[in-house]
């Protein structure tokens, strides 16, 4: 199981009360959830209700959508940030 750090943007702060945690998994997904475990408000805001990923999460500055998804590997040291969509015109 892998150590991460994970940095949130200011927009999904408030929940959690500090823009950089550490979190343990295998995977992404792992991480999101050991992150998440305690902290409704933010699992609601990073993962919604049906467990539909909400926010851009980026291993490494790549998206994971254009990995593996939450199943992508993550490993000792990595860095997952995460930010809330942005719209503008």
């Amino acid at each position: 199981m892998a150590t991460v750090v994970v940095k949130l943007s200011a927009a999904l702060v408030y929940p959690s009360g500090s823009t950089d945690l550490e979190a343990h998994g295998s995977t992404v997904g792992e991480v999101v959830d050991d992150l998440c475990a305690g902290r409704p408000a933010l699992a609601g805001r990073i993962l919604g209700a049906e467990g539909r990923q909400l926010v851009g999460i980026f291993l490494n500055g790549r998206s994971v959508r254009q990995l593996g998804g939450l199943q992508t590997a993550v490993a000792d040291g990595d860095e997952i940030r995460m930010t809330p969509p942005i719209a503008g015109g």
